[in-house]
């Protein structure tokens, strides 16, 4: 057991002013030990400032999670690499479907092993690239997507809005100094990382 995961999981409730559920907490952090142990052996984040990333990922992940926690079907995580935000939405909201969508393949292997490791029977991985998707089965098939602002935004919003359903949302997670560029989008300041947003896309 990592203690200084444990305790980076303990700051992050202080910051966010809660006390997840026992077993929320748990699979934060059997998911974030798998991945610190997984990330010796390939690189999956930043291994020189791992701990300051898996604490900003935790409140950024948060920061979706309020405004996901009321929805419902299934989720679309892009680009999502070694999980995040994907796999901790997963952890806070076990009752919804979502597919995890990365094109690194080894980042993929993990993201199984992972969710074996875990028994996350409702996260699924998809090696590709979301360019591919939406050209094969996956038009409308989503209710939220969500992405950490993977690639050009004018290249990507088209695909991210085509495979989500016409009820569907879209949620990009970037930096403010991007808010220009969403300006005309609702955006969702992030309570608990000053210089982050959340941008809301609908058809």
């Amino acid at each position: 057991m990592n203690h200084g995961i444990t305790n980076l999981i303990h700051e992050c409730e202080d910051i966010l002013g809660i006390k997840f559920t026992e077993e929320h907490f748990n699979n934060i952090e059997k998911y974030y030990n798998f991945l610190s142990e997984w990330n010796k052996k390939i690189n999956l984040i930043s291994r020189k400032s791992e701990i300051p990333v898996l604490k900003n990922s935790l409140l950024e992940a948060y920061s979706l999670y309020e405004v996901l926690q009321y929805e419902e079907g299934v989720f679309l995580d892009v680009g999502t690499g070694g999980g995040l935000p994907g796999m901790l939405i997963a952890c806070l909201m076990p009752d919804v479907k979502i597919d995890l969508l990365d094109a690194t393949r080894k980042k993929t292997v993990f993201l199984q092993l992972a969710i074996d490791e875990l028994n996350f029977e409702n996260v699924s991985v998809i090696n590709g690239r979301l360019e591919e998707l939406s050209k094969k089965d996956y038009d409308d098939k989503y209710d939220i997507v969500f992405t950490r602002g993977v690639g050009n935004f004018k290249v990507i919003t088209p695909h991210l809005l085509r495979v989500i359903n016409e009820t569907g949302s879209v949620y990009i997670l970037t930096g403010e100094d991007n808010g220009e560029f969403f300006k005309n989008y609702q955006i969702f300041e992030n309570p608990y990382l000053d210089t982050r947003i959340i941008v809301h896309l609908e058809k």
